[in-house]
This record gives C-alpha cells, sequence and structure tokens, in this order.
C-alpha cells in the first residue's frame, strides 16, 4: 500500500507537532516559574503544579496543548538537561523520575520574582550573613574580653598573695622578737589568729582565696615558717612557728656583705661638680654582675640607695641596669637639688669593697633610656627602718679605714 502522503507532507506536519509541544512548553514555563516567584516571595504555599494542574491550565490556553502534553514530559525526561522544568514523582527521595506515568508533579527551576522581592531577599540575606558574622565577632571580642579580664584578675591575685605572704612574715617574725624579750609569749601563732589580725572581717571571704594561696605557698616555699599542731584553750590549732632567729640576733650575729663601708674621700671644689642643672644620676661600681645571685638581688642595690640617701626625700625613680659591666645604677631625683643631695651622699663612697663614682645625666637622655620614668613624682622609701646597709658601719671601722686609706 503506498503511503497516501508525501514526503513534505509528513515533514510538516512532524514541524507543527514539535512546534506545538515547545509552545505548550512556554506556556508552563512561565507559569511554573510564576508559582515558584509566587512561593519565593512569600505570598502563595504551593511552589509546584500537579500534572493534572498543568494539563488544565495548557487546556484553558488552547486544547491542543493538552494534547501534546505526555510527548512534552517525554522529550524534557530524554533530553536530561535543565529546561527549566523539573518533574518529581510521590516519593521525595526519588531524585530522578525515568518513566512518564511516574510524574506527578511539576516544578520551575527558575522562578520568577519582581524586582522588589529580588530586593527584599537580597537584603535579607545579607542582613542575615551580616548578623551571624558581627555575633561571631561579638563572640570573639566577648572571648578576648573574658580572657583579659581573667588574666588581670589573676595578676592582681597573685601579687595580694605575695603582699599577704610579706605581712605574714612580718608578723611572726616580729612575734619571735617579742618572744625573745618576754619569755612568757609563746613561740608560735595560730593561723587563724594571724588571719584575723591581716583581714578585717568584712574581706574574709573575698579574700578568702587570696589566703589560702599565701598559705600554700609559705608551706612550699618558705622554709623559716614551720607549720605545726598545737592544743589550746582545750581546742587544736594549726600553728606557725618562726624558725629563724631574730632580727636583734642577726644584727650582733651575721655581718651582711652588702654594706656601706665610709667614705673614701671628702668632697671639695675639685672633686665636686658645680651645683647641678639636671634631677639624673649614674652611678658606677654599685656592683658586679658575674657575681649576683638570684633573681631579685637588684631589690638590694636599690634598698641601699634609698638607704643611703634616706634623709633626701626626692628620689622618684632608680633602675638597676643588670648586665652593666660597670655595675651602673640610674636615678632620678625631683629636682637638680634632691640630685645635688644624693650626688654628694654616694659620690667616693665604699660600697661591697667596690668605690662608688656619681655623674649627671642628662634628662632627656634619662627619659628615652627610661620613658616609664616620665610620670614618676613619688618619693621612693626604704622597705623598713632597719637601714641594713648602714647598720654595720661601726662594726667595720677597721676594714672601712684600710680601704679608705687605699
Amino acid at each position: 500500500v503506498k503511503n497516501p502522503f508525501s514526503e513534505e507532507v509528513l515533514q510538516k506536519v512532524k514541524e507543527d507537532e514539535i512546534s506545538l509541544m515547545m509552545n505548550s512548553l512556554y506556556a508552563l514555563h512561565d507559569k511554573l516559574a510564576q508559582v515558584a516567584g509566587e512561593h519565593e516571595c512569600g505570598s502563595s504555599i504551593q511552589r509546584n503544579l500537579t500534572v493534572q494542574e498543568a494539563a488544565a491550565y495548557l487546556k484553558n490556553l488552547d486544547p491542543e496543548y493538552e494534547s501534546v502534553l505526555n510527548t512534552a514530559l517525554q522529550w524534557i525526561l530524554k533530553s536530561g538537561e535543565d529546561v527549566g522544568i523539573k518533574c518529581l514523582s510521590n516519593d521525595p527521595n526519588e531524585m530522578d523520575v525515568i518513566n512518564v506515568t511516574d510524574v506527578k508533579y511539576l516544578e520551575s527551576t527558575s522562578p520568577k520574582m519582581s524586582f522588589r522581592c529580588r530586593f527584599r531577599r537580597a537584603f535579607v540575606n545579607v542582613t542575615h550573613r551580616l548578623s551571624l558574622l558581627l555575633l561571631g565577632i561579638a563572640m570573639v571580642w566577648g572571648v578576648l574580653h573574658y580572657m583579659k579580664y581573667r588574666w588581670a584578675k589573676e595578676e592582681e591575685e597573685t601579687r595580694q598573695m605575695y603582699d599577704m605572704v610579706v605581712k605574714i612574715i612580718d608578723v611572726l617574725r616580729s612575734h619571735s622578737e617579742a618572744c625573745s624579750e618576754n619569755k612568757d609569749l609563746q613561740p608560735y601563732m595560730p593561723i587563724l589568729h594571724v588571719r584575723d589580725s591581716l583581714i578585717p572581717p568584712q574581706d574574709r571571704r573575698k579574700m578568702r582565696k587570696v589566703w589560702n594561696r599565701a598559705v600554700d605557698f609559705l608551706a612550699a616555699n618558705e622554709s623559716r615558717v614551720r607549720t605545726e599542731t598545737r592544743r589550746i584553750g582545750g581546742a587544736e590549732f594549726l600553728v606557725w612557728k618562726w624558725m629563724q632567729p631574730s632580727a636583734a640576733c642577726d644584727k650582733i650575729l651575721v655581718i651582711p656583705s652588702k654594706v656601706w663601708q665610709g667614705q673614701a674621700f671628702h668632697l671639695d671644689r675639685r672633686n665636686s661638680p658645680p651645683n647641678s642643672l639636671t634631677p639624673c644620676l649614674k652611678i658606677r661600681n654599685m656592683f658586679d654582675p658575674v657575681m649576683e645571685i638570684g633573681d631579685h638581688w637588684h631589690l638590694a642595690i636599690q634598698e641601699a640607695i634609698l638607704e643611703k640617701c634616706s634623709d633626701n626625700d626626692g628620689i622618684v625613680h632608680i633602675a638597676v641596669d643588670k648586665n652593666s659591666r660597670e655595675g651602673c645604677v640610674y636615678v632620678k631625683c625631683l629636682s637638680p637639688e634632691y640630685a645635688g643631695k644624693a650626688f654628694k651622699a654616694l659620690h667616693g663612697s665604699w660600697f661591697d669593697g667596690k668605690l662608688v663614682t656619681v655623674k649627671y645625666l642628662r634628662l632627656d637622655r634619662y627619659h628615652h633610656r627610661f620613658p616609664q620614668a616620665l610620670t614618676c613624682n613619688t618619693p621612693l622609701k626604704p622597705s623598713n627602718k632597719h637601714m641594713n646597709s648602714m647598720s654595720h658601719l661601726r662594726l667595720r671601722t677597721g676594714t672601712t679605714n684600710s680601704q679608705g686609706g687605699s
């Protein structure tokens, strides 16, 4: 049987069918994009259309569109490309639908939204991300601020702990000296009584941690303080006992090595410079860095200078150059007059077997080397009244004279 249609007619029929199918897809694409856009903008809860709803929509546009819907869906599934329409089944876990009969929903992959909607979504998205960024920055800043606060608090508690240790040692040493003069006193002190004498009642709860740290520090690092258990008034107490001889015995039996040993020569116009124009001094031969022992030996040097200039209330800053081969110490006074007094007290003196010499130093050079001295205006005082570096001059008269003559 011969084909009643020529090839040109068949080609024309095929092209008409393809054109009809593509027109239906264009119309369906626009509808699905509009539905998805309304859903993204929040004006509709429906993001897709069922196959029946899509067929009804195409039928309203053109009855012929409905007839080619299955063919169009089959073409979408076989093409494997993103044409803007996504076929879905009832199973949400099934990503790729193969058969047309399994297609239940049609959804747009490129929602159509108005400029206002897109701007609002972009603004919300940027605001949300910016809020997350600011929240992260705030959390990091908060953690750093808290760590800084904790470090500062730890340093403050450590400083208070060391201050408390010094106070406890002073109390125990004073009690030991009092016991050497009054034999009726017990040579120990209850720990709680020491605490009550040092910390007012209203501060004991706040200072509990500092006190406990001070007690632990003494137990682990202070060999002169011994902890014992004593029965006092029918109850047992932990007590402290000072194991070092009293300060009075120390002065008689022990002669410290670092003391002022007299004057090598008296100042006159030949060896004394004119009135000072600067409040700063540079002192040589106060120590030998190779021979010094410990971490805090420089504090004894500072103490010795303050004791030698005890009648001079104008010293506001002292810096010991620990690495100086010349044993240099730098001093700043309130005024050039005070610097002149310190010069006369220190220059030409013997200290620990060394001849101390002093010269004036320009104020700008001093501040360049020690910028922290710019704000120093409070006169420094010796830490105690024992004057340890001065108290043995009488016992060292022979040594002083021999060194002075040399």
